[in-house]
């Protein structure tokens, strides 16, 4: 019976490691959305309260039970592996829809088999094992959890890929059911039932225990949110410390239960819950200074660390104690009713209560209670757990009830809410299942953020925002139907009325976001939102590009964080892939990317990945930052040339309110152009090809956010760039432009656009010399670009450094992007996500 214990350690790993991949592929399929998040958790704990419900039931050879369940569980892994790949073809996708019932159904006919498995598995090892160590089989099965997190949150999907990961998974739950199928078993004697006293009491607290469980894990994984890096491997790290303070709780349980009465054990154990949750609370507000940014200093592993040891501080004590309260309601079932009995009946319950707790915290609580109050409204549900379980104590119970009330109306609103800067205020915040969506007004910008660092974009940044949006429809000759995927604050979908585009669709994720966006931001914005030619569609971008039967002439993808969680799918083949097939004839696709968050090894697997779709694709400049740019890969099927003669019309016609000051003339969007990469596809021969099955970007690109002996982060910026753009003017210098004309007025502004650059990057290191020499070279190449930056005051020196001038676009710079701006947030702002919009 020894091999048992290992045994159940594996199924602890297959069935966490599962649930992380279910969340994957959900995602591919319905789109990575709050509500898909929601699906999957419901089915998966519908699954294992099922499970666990018809295990109650008990029988005389419980390990064979136990050893076939586990083999259903590794056929019921490869049976999901099956389901999802079905379910991500276009077909498919098309007839799912944006989900709904359908969606759940789905989800359920391909996670049931595995979690109905995997739920009745804990019942027939107790039998087993006559549930005189159940605490501690609960803990390891538990810390077995612990494995399955670190194996695919820390890397194995990107490793071996996806479905190699399901194999694994199927692999570990066949290996325990051969195991268990192979020890010589004894038959066990059933016990006859017997009702069992303040059964239903028992029940109860055991289903609100799972509710609370989860609630709180859903709750401390959004205000970590608030902080955090927000990869993979953040929550990955949140989850890992949550299952280590559970199987702590399990295994302290045991000896606990040796001394002291079951419901006494359990009311401890559910006081201290509220109690270390309050104090959590507390701890988490100190520790991160309330609320600034707990990013990364040197490294993955010591950022991981930092949260381990944040959330071990904060949720450890709360969570372990909450790990004592289902072992102890175990034992006070009694064990008249047999073993199997109480494992099953209140597993199924806690269970149950879990799937009630997960969608209530994310649906219901943080949009009308708020993150703070559902915080502390879960500390005070615990005490009221506690008295249940004691003896009628009127006096008492009134007591505990007006310190409950006490504690939601004057906590709360104690706690802060969202970081802000010095001289920041806060103008409107929306909270739900996907995060907390503020606009804030700092002295010179109003930003929309997403959990207090993520900045979608801001009015300070508008002309590089619609830059973004006027570049690629102007390399179309007659946009008539664009898309862009991310709406931010729309600024950059304004470009399509401005230029005249007949029909638009912005494809947004976050409801709360265009909420917002078309409240205040119309002012910059234009009103895009509240345009009859303009079509919100609130979904997961990649899903609506894979299921929409429409077509259109541009689409343009935001520049999405490469780190966070999920984003890899954005920069994957596939997403590239469903583009391509989304546009019209002559069609082309314009993916921006932040450099400034990007190292070089990302960029050319971004490149790489992005010709695998699309044959011809050139670079663009957004602007000529030295440390902050962003660029635009743009892909077509056949190249389509542009005529600058159109183009400079077109600008010409461009209403006063989308006027770009840099982006005035043909020249100046030659000066943009920074060459044509499928003419040296070997400059990215080397780097790895991001896919769904291989994510790579997801796990890589935090572990590669690293810092420089000089304690710089090690992006593709500054000098590094200048060096790539050198190589491409190097190696195109004789070839022939798929886009533009070959003339020597184009040919001169390229070069100067690189000069520019390079100007850039001396005037921020403080080489004078080499910034004045680089000036009188693009003044040179490009007098009528210069002269019409300089038209209108301040007009500056262009190589005045100290007063902050990183390009020369001497106004947007003067006025938006001195140096001590740059600095006050730059640290924020690059680490989290923050545009320089």
């Amino acid at each position: 019976m020894t091999l048992l214990w290992p045994c159940f350690a594996l199924s602890g790993a297959a069935a966490l490691a599962l649930e992380l991949l279910w969340m994957r592929s959900a995602a591919l399929v319905l789109g990575g959305t709050a509500t898909t998040t929601a699906t999957v958790l419901a089915c998966y704990f519908a699954g294992l309260a099922g499970g666990a419900a018809l295990a109650r039931g008990g029988t005389t050879r419980p390990v064979r039970r136990y050893g076939r369940l586990e083999l259903g569980a590794a056929a019921g892994a490869l049976w999901s592996l099956a389901v999802f790949h079905l379910l991500a073809t276009d077909a498919a996708r098309a007839a799912l829809g944006a989900g709904g019932p359908i969606g759940v159904l789905a989800v359920a006919v391909a996670t049931l088999p595995a979690t109905l498995c995997l739920g009745a598995t804990l019942p027939a090892l107790g039998q087993a094992l006559a549930g005189e160590r159940t605490p501690l089989l609960y803990a390891l099965n538990t810390l077995g959890g612990v494995a399955g997190i670190v194996a695919m949150g820390f890397g194995l999907p990107a490793t071996i890929g996806v479905r190699s990961s399901y194999l694994v998974a199927a692999s570990a739950s066949a290996l325990a059911g051969l195991v268990a199928l192979g020890i010589v078993e004894r038959p066990v004697a059933l016990v006859a039932l017997a009702a069992v006293p303040a059964a239903r009491r028992l029940r109860l607290v055991a289903a609100a225990a799972g509710f609370l469980g989860l609630a709180l894990e859903v709750l401390w994984t959004r205000l970590f949110a608030q902080v955090l890096h927000n990869s993979v491997y953040s929550f990955a790290a949140v989850a890992l410390v949550f299952l280590l303070a559970l199987a702590g709780g399990a295994a302290l349980a045991g000896p606990l239960l040796r001394r002291n009465a079951p419901a006494t054990v359990a009311r401890a154990a559910l006081a201290l819950a509220a109690v270390g949750t309050l104090a959590g609370i507390g701890l988490f507000v100190w520790w991160t200074r309330g609320l600034t940014y707990f990013g990364m200093n040197s490294g993955l592993g010591e950022y991981v660390a930092r949260i381990v040891g944040l959330a071990l501080l904060a949720i450890g004590p709360g969570a372990c104690a909450a790990g004592v309260v289902l072992p102890a309601l175990w034992a006070a079932f009694g064990r008249r009713a047999g073993i199997a009995r109480p494992l099953g009946d209140l597993t199924a319950a806690n269970t149950a209560g879990a799937i009630a707790g997960a969608l209530g915290a994310g649906f219901v609580a943080l949009p009308m209670l708020g993150l703070r109050t559902s915080l502390v409204a879960a500390a005070v549900c615990y005490l009221g757990l506690a008295e249940l379980l004691a003896p009628a104590r009127t006096v008492r119970r009134a007591g505990m009830l007006l310190v409950a009330l006490a504690l939601l109306a004057w906590l709360p609103p104690r706690l802060p809410f969202t970081h802000l800067e010095a001289g920041e205020r806060l103008l409107a915040a929306r909270e739900g299942p996907a995060g907390i969506v503020t606009v804030v007004d700092g002295p010179d910008d109003r930003q929309l953020r997403v959990d207090s660092y993520y900045a979608l974009g801001g009015s300070r940044g508008a002309s590089l925002e619609r830059r973004q949006g006027l570049l690629p429809l102007l390399l179309h000759p007659h946009p008539a139907r664009v898309a862009f995927v991310g709406l931010a604050t729309g600024i950059s979908a304004s470009a399509a009325p401005a230029l005249g585009v007949a029909d638009t669709t912005v494809v947004e994720l976050l409801p709360d976001v265009a909420t917002l966006a078309r409240t205040y931001f119309g002012e910059w914005n234009a009103g895009v939102l509240d345009r009859p030619e303009v079509h919100l569609v609130l979904d997961d971008g990649r899903r609506w590009l894979a299921t929409t039967p429409e077509h259109f002439d541009v689409i343009v993808s935001d520049l999405f964080i490469p780190w966070h969680a999920g984003t890899s799918s954005l920069y994957a083949r596939e997403m590239y892939a469903a583009a391509a097939g989304r546009l019209a004839p002559g069609g082309l696709f314009a993916q921006w990317l932040p450099l400034y968050q990007l190292t070089r090894e990302d960029f050319e697997t971004i490149v790489r990945t992005f010709l695998t779709a699309f044959p011809h694709a050139t670079l663009w400049r957004d602007d000529f930052y030295a440390d902050r740019p962003i660029v635009a890969l743009v892909g077509q099927q056949a190249p389509q040339p542009v005529d600058l003669g159109t183009v400079e019309r077109r600008l010409q016609r461009l209403p006063a309110w989308a006027r770009d000051q840099l982006l005035g003339s043909a020249s100046a969007l030659a000066m943009l152009s920074a060459g044509d990469l499928a003419a040296v596809p070997d400059l990215f021969a080397a780097a790895p090809i991001n896919t769904d099955d291989r994510p790579v970007i997801e796990f890589r690109a935090p572990r590669l956010t690293r810092m420089t002996a000089a304690g710089d982060k090690d992006w593709f910026i500054g000098e590094s760039l200048g060096a790539f753009y050198d190589t491409l003017e190097e190696r195109l210098a004789s070839a022939s432009d798929p886009l533009l004309p070959a003339t020597e007025e184009v040919r001169a502004a390229r070069r100067a656009g690189t000069a520019l650059f390079h100007y850039a990057v001396a005037a921020t290191r403080g080489d004078r010399e080499r910034a004045a020499r680089l000036q009188d070279e693009v003044r040179r190449l490009v007098p009528d670009v210069v002269q019409a930056a300089e038209r209108e005051p301040p007009a500056g020196d262009l190589i005045a450094a100290e007063q902050g001038l990183a390009t020369l676009q001497a106004r947007e710079i003067a006025l938006q992007h001195r140096l001590d701006e740059m600095e006050r947030r730059l640290d924020a702002m690059t680490q989290s996500g923050g545009t320089p919009r």
